[in-house]
């Protein structure tokens, strides 16, 4: 039944799409042939940020600051996820001990 069920979900999100898309296409056609980043460059804006982001990336405070948070941060998951799996080690001890328990295998 779930199999018969999600093959209509399947067919159904198929043919919405094909919907959207032939109602869609005579506006795409209606679109120019060029680009419109050839109308409009970003160059100047690029320029004058890499300048900047250059000046930023070399300096020791981008090497002290935001490395040495990242580090900090890095190392404070490590711990945690390392509490995580004792956590869970405890508790698939504690499973498999009551497993035993119940089967009389200790």
């Amino acid at each position: 039944m779930t199999i018969l069920i999600s093959k209509i979900v399947f067919v159904l999100s198929f043919l919405g799409i094909l919907f959207i898309i032939f109602r869609k296409v005579p506006a795409l056609s209606r679109l120019p042939r060029e680009p419109f980043i050839k109308k409009f460059s970003l160059k100047p804006v690029f320029a004058l940020f890499s300048n900047s982001l250059g000046q930023v990336a070399s300096s020791n405070f981008f090497q002290k600051n935001i490395v040495g948070g990242l580090e900090k941060s890095l190392r404070k998951f490590k711990i945690l996820a390392l509490k995580i799996d004792n956590l869970l080690d405890k508790f698939i001890r504690m499973i498999k001990r009551n497993v035993n328990l119940k089967r009389g295998l200790i």
